[in-house]
């Protein structure tokens, strides 16, 4: 993350650089927006979804500090919405800004290319993940990323302090919610997982087992 004096030189350069809050379920765009930003997130959580021509609304991503999203092109139409999690502070910069903050500040245009990089990286691997792996496999590593990014300490392993529903689940490893949940409730039988409220229960070391070991039971 950027430290706040290089936020502050970034601005100088970029009048357009701003840090944003938005309130729970607040939209910072709608599908077919023409965006005209990067953001960035720094602190909360942001969920992205496509709404189908069926009227579905499909989870997409979820992001958490330091993630990158938007475009960098002005003209470019959305395919997704992005909508706060809870509480969520961003910054956001104009595309028209990007040019002059790469050529005067290299640390700046370091930073905004790396996360790209991520951004882009983390894509590809969805898209391998749901091509060569299961069900199964596909959601013990969604857990377990979650877990690492979102989960905060609690008896059970990591609860994760995001509200996703099983549908969300499902939607982030491109399957269906009667699968997910007949996966999940085995991952609970096996000690994997387990459920409080509106907060799932991650546990670490008996999810690594599993990833390394036989398929989930059914």
């Amino acid at each position: 993350m950027l430290s706040e004096s290089e936020f502050v030189q970034c601005g100088v350069v970029a009048p357009s650089l701003i840090a944003l809050d938005f309130r729970d379920e607040a939209t910072l765009y709608s599908q077919g927006d023409k965006p005209a930003h990067l953001f960035w997130v720094l602190e909360g959580v942001v969920k992205l979804s496509h709404l189908t021509e069926q009227g579905a609304a499909l989870t997409i991503s979820v992001l958490g500090r330091g993630d990158a999203f938007g475009t960098t092109m002005s003209d470019e139409v959305s395919e997704h919405g992005a909508t706060a999690l809870g509480d969520v502070r961003v910054a956001r910069i104009a595309c028209e800004d990007l040019s002059s903050l790469v050529r005067a500040r290299p640390a700046c245009a370091a930073f905004l290319y790396a996360k790209l990089a991520a951004w882009r990286k983390r894509t590809e691997q969805k898209l391998l993940n749901i091509l060569s792996k299961t069900v199964e496999a596909r959601l013990v590593e969604a857990l377990f990323e979650l877990a690492l990014i979102f989960g905060v300490p609690c008896p059970h392993g990591y609860a994760l302090e995001i509200r996703l529903t099983q549908q969300d689940l499902a939607d982030l490893i491109f399957a269906s919610r009667p699968v997910v949940t007949t996966v999940m409730n085995a991952l609970r039988r096996r000690g994997a997982l387990d459920y409080r409220r509106d907060l799932i229960c991650v546990n670490h070391s008996a999810l690594q087992l599993i990833a390394h070991s036989q398929p989930v039971n059914l």
